[in-house]
């Protein structure tokens, strides 16, 4: 199980190049394009798949649980345990875009350890979501992203997780209605309290590079990053101050619009942080705590109504990026500074277009995030509980680190199932029905001979299913062979046993059918003698001896093929037909 909570996390930003020359990039009017199609109509969404009544628990600060979709990984966060700060759950999900389908992992609203794994079909409208045909009916959600809290609590727990996230700035669209520079434009009318500012502040860390996947040469005609303000409309007529970077120099563009140099200069591939103030008539700025520029002139001396961050020109692409962090707007115009925008990018999805949230003429500017989890795990305290499978899948198929020796679909069956379960819905059904032979399910360790160790496991005796004993192994064998078995317990009809060093099996508990039995494993090498020392807990009884006319015997290990590598279940024997048992909860260190 993947379990996240809050820490403080620095923002890493990669190194890069800039390159370019002087050109007038803006547009005359402000254009509009269409608002770009999500990829995925799930993409960017936090969704609640409870009636948003039903998380006021009583608290003020409990919030909803919301599901993110991102790519293949499936993120839940949760704040159940700790109301007003979320857990993240993370696993993964598939989507077929084309014919609106997705299967994931739902999370059981009163238990986060009880998974099921869903397949519907999905439709998505009005900010609603719907999930119809899955296994346990149709499903709704609502989409919380515009919750302020909810948005605040994801991007602490993104945080703490050690996630980023920034803006990259790309221009590589060539003809159409997109022709245009890579852009981040805000209209502070429209995302923030204020709808213009006469005298402000802007901070923000930025680095220009080289973009890897853009296949054109760049040909240094239109390459330039800038960070601009505009006051009525966003020409070059109207800027309120722009800082440019070019092929190592820092500039800015004078009141007659020409870009002008500084004795500013920075290696390439820099972190950049950027502080720029503006008054009337008037703009400042500093890099990296450096100022460059003080009460410099400006075409448009009014309030400054947009800002953006750009990349190139309208007749040109380039192969660079441009990429941005921790962007802060403050307005002076109340006689105090005032934070009236703060963006770290950290609450949205992989792949988020900002152009859903900012000013619609925003263009090529995606929300990319790195750190976290790259490899997706179950939400389980335990290796596998089983509810991440389908029911009726067989357990080789499900999940590839099990071997199914014997099994046949038919006679001999292992396969998830939802009859029974410790925890959660499902659990891991074998049954013998075969008169030749038995099936063995295993699972490897990861790194070969344990000279010790432990695996835990729960076991479910149907008094329906019993006809023959169950076995817990640790051996060498994915058939469970005798002639390579470590050590054993089997389950009687009403007694639990163990296999001793010479093969007998000797009675450890007695337990009852139709209930669930806690069980395990432990071994280590003895340290008198070159035998292994074992101890079987059973519902949290260790027995590390076995009763002999009253004498208690050490259990040791068989041990005829040394240190075990893999452990098994099984059940039935060769001859008889019709035992079948339940298995949840497997857990080991060692897998």
């Amino acid at each position: 199980m993947l379990k996240i909570t809050k820490v403080a996390a620095a923002v890493a930003l990669t190194t890069g190049l800039l390159a370019g020359c002087n050109t007038d990039l803006r547009d005359y009017e402000e254009t509009v394009t269409p608002d770009p199609t999500p990829e995925s109509e799930l993409s960017g969404g936090y969704w609640e798949m409870t009636e948003s009544s039903a998380y006021a628990s009583g608290d003020e600060l409990d919030l909803p649980n919301v599901y993110v979709f991102d790519g293949t990984t499936q993120k839940y966060y949760n704040d159940d345990d700790n109301y007003g700060t979320y857990t993240i759950y993370t696993s993964t999900f598939t989507e077929d875009i084309d014919n609106q389908t997705i299967t994931f992992t739902y999370y059981d609203t009163s238990d986060v350890a009880s998974t099921t794994e869903l397949t519907g079909s999905y439709s998505v409208e009005d900010g609603a979501l719907t999930i119809s045909d899955t296994a346990i009916g149709d499903l709704s959600a609502d989409d919380q992203s515009e919750d302020e809290s909810v948005k605040e609590a994801v991007t602490e727990a993104n945080q703490e997780a050690g996630v980023n996230g920034y803006v990259q700035i790309l221009d590589t669209n060539v003809g159409g209605t997109l022709e245009d520079t890579g852009e981040l434009r805000i209209k502070l009318a429209d995302s923030t309290s204020v709808s213009e500012i006469a005298s402000g502040k802007l901070t923000v860390d930025v680095i220009y590079q080289n973009h890897d996947e853009t296949e054109q040469e760049a040909d240094g005609s239109g390459d330039n990053a800038y960070i601009s303000f505009y006051a009525a409309k966003t020409s070059n007529s109207n800027l309120h101050g722009e800082v440019a970077f070019e092929n190592g120099k820092i500039k800015y563009r004078d009141a007659s619009g020409s870009l002008t140099e500084t004795d500013g200069t920075f290696e390439l591939g820099d972190e950049l942080s950027v502080e720029v103030t503006w008054e009337a008539d008037t703009f400042s700025f500093s890099v990296n705590g450096v100022e460059y520029g003080s009460g410099l002139d400006v075409a448009d001396g009014t309030a400054v109504t947009y800002i953006s961050l750009r990349l190139g020109d309208n007749g040109n692409t380039t192969n660079f990026e441009f990429l941005g962090d921790n962007l802060k707007v403050y307005s002076n115009d109340s006689g105090e500074e005032t934070l009236v925008l703060e963006e770290n990018f950290d609450s949205y999805s992989d792949g988020y277009n900002l152009a859903s949230t900012y000013n619609s003429s925003t263009n090529e500017a995606t929300v990319i995030v790195e750190g976290g989890d790259d490899n997706p795990e179950e939400p389980s305290d335990v290796t596998d509980n089983f509810d991440s499978y389908s029911a009726g899948t067989q357990i080789d198929q499900a999940n590839s680190a099990y071997v199914a020796d014997g099994v046949d679909g038919t006679t001999t069956i292992a396969q998830v199932s939802d009859a029974q379960a410790k925890s959660g819905d499902n659990s891991l059904y074998v049954k013998d029905d075969s008169a030749e032979g038995k099936g063995v399910v295993s699972r490897a360790f990861a790194d070969g001979a344990a000279e010790s160790g432990s695996v835990t496991t729960s076991v479910y005796i149907p008094a329906d299913g019993y006809v023959k004993s169950t076995y817990l192994y640790l051996g060498t064998s994915e058939s469970g062979s005798s002639s390579k078995r470590f050590t054993e317990v089997a389950f009687g009809s009403s007694e639990i046993k163990f296999r001793n060093e010479s093969g007998s099996q000797k009675v450890l508990a007695k337990y009852a059918q139709d209930t669930w039995v806690d069980v395990t494993l432990a071994w280590t090498p003895s340290s008198s003698d070159d035998t292994y020392d074992v101890t079987v807990s059973i519902d949290g009884t260790e027995y590390t001896s076995y009763d002999d006319d009253g004498t208690a015997v050490p259990l040791k290990a068989e041990n005829d093929t040394g240190a075990p590598t893999l452990f098994a279940v099984y059940n039935g024997d060769t001859s008889s037909t019709g035992t079948y048992t339940y298995f949840d909860d497997l857990d080991s260190e060692l897998f």
